[in-house]
C-alpha cells in the first residue's frame, strides 16, 4: 500500500513542479554580466570543414548559448580562451578561422578584432596574431571569420579571443553554463578587471583546425556518484557523456557491471546529433537488487554509432543502494551571506520565501561571514561550500544555488528526493539557566551496511537577531533599482539598511562539518533505530540573544560524500518537559516513512497552501 501512494505522491509533485522554470542563479546579478534566457538566432554555418579540419572548443555546437556578458556603458571588451600547450587536437594544427556567439547587442560594436598569442596579451597590439574585423558583417548569433594567414599552433599554449569597442551600454558576449578549466577569461575598460568565468561559464568561441589528428567516434564518460531504488522498482540516473571525436554521437551503446559481475545485455540508445565537447546526460535506468544494500555500479559505454568506442576514459562508476522503505526527507538550506555584502538582500527574500512557501518543512541556515552574526563554529562549512555572496547550498549536494527567491524550485526538487535514511529529534534545557541544550535523536536506516560513515551534527538558529551598531546594517546595492515586485522594499531602502531583524540565523553549532563522533554506528540494518544523546554547552557562544527563539537542527550527514541524507528540527523543550519530536516532513506518525495521512499536507505544501 505505500509503495503505490508514494509513486501517486511523486506524480503530483512532480505535476506541481512541472510549470515552474528553475533559475538557480540571478539573472541581473552584477552589472558586468546579465544572462539573456532566450536562444540567441541560429545563422547557417559559411565553413564547412573538410576531411582534415574540425571545428574545436570548450564551448560546443551541441550547447545553449543562453548568457551574455557585458557593461551597461560604452566599453571595450577582452573575451577570450587559453589553450594549454601539448592539447590533444590543438597541438601542431594550423587555425584557419574562428567562431563567435553574439548577443542581440552587438548591433553596438564600433570596433572589433580577433587575435592568437602565445602569452596574455595586455593589449591586443602585443599579440601575435591580430585580424581586424568588419562590423558591419557581424550579426546577432554564429559568425565565421576566415583568418588571413592561417596560425600554426605548435606544442605551446596560446590565447585566442577578440577585443571589442562599443558606442553604449550592451551585453553581447555570448557564453553559456557549464564550469570548465581555461574555458572564458573576460576584461572590460571600465574597472579593468581580469575576471576568469570559467569556474560556472564557456565562452562561445571555437576554432577551425586542421592538419592534425582528428580522432572520431569517441565518448567520454564520467562517474555518476549514489542513487537510491525501492527493492522491486527501478530508478533513471543521469549519466554524463562527453563527445571527445570529430564526428558527432548520434547513438550510445552500454553495459552495466555490478559490483564487478557479469555486465548487463548491451543497450543502445539514440541521441540528438551531439558535437564536439559538446555533453549529454543520458537516464540510464537500474534495476533493484536483491538485498536492501549498497551496490557498486559500472557503466561502460562499448559503442558510438555503433563503431567500438576507444576513449580512454569509457566507464562510468557509482552505487545505487536498493533501500526497503522511501524516508521522508528534510531538506537543509545553508544561505552563506553577510551584512557587507550588497547583493545579499537577494538571499534574504530567498529565504524568506522559502519559509512562507515549505514553513517547517524546510531547515533554514543562514551563515553569516564577516560581520556581527558570524560564528566561528560554522568556518568549516563556509571555507568548504561558500562559493560567493550571496550563494547557498542545498543538502551540501550539487553546485552552488543563487539564493533568491527561485530557490523554492529547486527545494520542490529536493523535497521529492530519495534518501538512505530519517532522523528525529527532541531538544532539551538541562539547566534553569538554560546554559546547556540536551539533543536526543533516533535514526533509522533503510538498508543494511557494513561499514558506514555517517554523522549527526547540531545547529541552534535564532529568528529576530538584531542590533543599533553600524555592523548590523544590511548593505543594498539594489538601492534606486528596479525590476522584480518581491524585491521592491530592496529598491526602495538606502544604500544602507539599519533596523532589520535577521531570521534562521547560525547561533552555535557543534561538529558541524562530520557530525559528533559516535553519533551513528557504522554497522546497521534496514528499520533497526538508533538513539543517541549529546549535550551542547552554549557559554562559548555569545550571539543568541532570546533563547525562546532558537530552533535546533539535527543534520544526518554521509561522510563519504560529504552530503546532508536527511534532517529534523524542533523547538527547546524547558527543563524536565519531554517534548514531541519535530516531524519530518509529511511524517506524522514520526518513523521516517510517509503514510496515507501524509498526502494532503503534501499537496497543500506543494500547492503553497500551507
Amino acid at each position: 500500500m505505500k509503495k503505490t501512494l508514494l509513486s501517486v505522491i511523486a506524480f503530483l509533485m512532480t505535476a506541481v513542479c512541472a510549470y515552474s522554470q528553475n533559475f538557480d542563479r540571478e539573472p541581473n546579478m552584477p552589472p558586468v554580466q546579465t544572462a539573456n534566457m532566450n536562444r540567441m538566432p541560429a545563422k547557417a554555418s559559411t565553413i564547412t570543414p573538410t576531411e582534415s579540419q574540425m571545428w574545436w572548443g570548450y564551448y560546443s555546437e551541441s550547447d545553449y548559448a543562453g548568457i551574455n556578458y557585458g557593461y551597461s556603458k560604452a566599453a571595450t571588451f577582452d573575451a577570450y580562451i587559453y589553450i594549454p600547450g601539448g592539447t590533444e587536437m590543438v597541438a601542431n594544427s594550423t587555425i584557419k578561422a574562428m567562431r563567435m556567439w553574439f548577443g542581440s547587442g552587438v548591433s553596438a560594436v564600433t570596433d572589433l578584432k580577433i587575435w592568437i598569442s602565445r602569452t596574455r596579451p595586455d593589449n591586443v597590439s602585443d599579440a601575435d596574431y591580430v585580424q581586424t574585423v568588419n562590423v558591419s558583417n557581424v550579426e546577432s548569433g554564429v559568425n565565421e571569420i576566415l583568418l588571413n594567414t592561417p596560425f600554426n599552433v605548435g606544442s605551446s599554449g596560446i590565447y585566442v579571443g577578440y577585443t571589442a569597442t562599443t558606442s553604449s551600454g550592451t551585453y553581447f558576449i555570448g557564453a553559456c553554463s557549464g564550469p570548465t578549466p581555461n574555458a572564458f577569461f573576460y576584461r572590460n575598460s571600465i574597472n579593468n578587471t581580469l575576471k576568469d568565468y570559467s569556474y560556472e561559464d564557456k565562452l562561445a568561441l571555437q576554432i577551425l583546425l586542421d592538419g592534425g589528428t582528428y580522432p572520431t567516434n569517441l565518448a567520454m564518460a564520467e562517474d555518476f556518484g549514489q542513487g537510491f531504488v525501492l527493492k522491486g522498482e527501478s530508478v533513471s540516473l543521469p549519466v554524463s557523456i562527453t563527445n571527445k571525436g570529430k564526428n558527432p554521437i548520434e547513438s550510445i551503446s552500454y553495459v552495466i557491471t555490478t559490483n564487478n559481475s557479469s555486465p548487463t545485455e548491451e543497450r543502445t540508445i539514440s541521441i540528438s546529433p551531439l558535437s564536439f565537447n559538446g555533453q549529454v546526460n543520458l537516464s540510464i535506468s537500474f534495476a533493484s537488487d536483491a538485498q536492501a544494500r549498497k551496490y557498486n555500479k559500472e557503466v561502460t559505454i562499448t559503442k558510438v554509432n555503433g563503431v567500438t568506442n576507444n576513449c580512454s576514459q569509457n566507464k562510468a562508476t557509482g552505487s545505487i543502494i536498493t533501500v526497503s522503505e522511501k524516508p521522508a526527507v528534510m531538506p537543509v538550506v545553508e544561505e552563506f551571506t553577510g551584512t557587507w555584502c550588497g547583493y545579499c538582500p537577494y538571499g534574504i527574500e530567498g529565504m524568506k520565501k522559502a519559509h512562507e512557501t515549505f514553513g517547517d518543512q524546510v531547515a533554514l541556515i543562514a551563515v553569516h561571514s564577516g560581520d556581527v552574526m558570524e560564528v566561528s563554529a560554522y568556518s568549516p562549512v563556509i571555507s568548504k561550500y561558500a562559493s560567493g555572496y550571496p550563494s547557498s547550498r542545498i543538502n551540501r549536494e550539487g553546485g552552488s544555488i543563487y539564493p533568491s527567491p527561485s530557490i523554492t524550485n529547486s527545494l520542490s526538487r529536493a523535497l521529492n528526493r530519495s534518501t538512505v535514511g530519517s532522523v528525529s529529534l527532541t531538544a532539551s534545557w538541562v539547566d534553569e539557566d538554560k546554559t546547556k541544550v540536551k539533543f536526543d535523536t533516533k535514526t533509522k536506516f533503510v538498508y543494511n551496511e557494513d561499514d558506514g560513515e555517517y554523522g549527526i551534527a547540531f545547529v541552534l538558529v535564532e529568528d529576530g537577531l538584531k542590533g543599533e551598531s553600524s555592523g548590523w546594517s544590511q548593505a543594498n546595492y539594489l538601492s534606486g533599482g528596479s525590476g522584480e515586485s518581491y524585491m521592491s522594499f530592496w529598491y526602495d531602502s538606502p544604500s544602507s539598511v539599519s533596523g532589520l531583524e535577521f531570521d534562521h540565523v547560525a547561533v552555535a553549532a557543534w561538529s558541524i562539518l562530520s557530525g559528533v563522533s559516535g553519533s551513528v554506528k557504522s554497522q546497521f540494518s534496514a528499520g533497526e533505530v538508533q538513539n543517541f544523546s549529546y549535550t551542547g554547552d552554549l557559554n562559548q557562544f555569545s550571539l543568541i540573544q532570546d533563547k525562546s527563539k532558537l530552533t535546533a537542527i539535527a543534520l544526518l550527514i554521509n561522510n563519504a560524500n560529504g552530503i546532508i541524507v536527511n534532517a529534523a528540527q524542533v523547538k527547546i523543550g524547558e527543563p524536565g518537559e519531554t517534548p514531541q519530536p519535530t516531524n519530518i516532513r509529511g511524517d506524522v506518525n514520526n518513523d521516517g516513512i510517509v503514510d496515507v495521512a501524509d498526502i494532503a499536507t503534501i499537496i497543500n505544501i506543494m500547492a503553497g497552501k500551507e
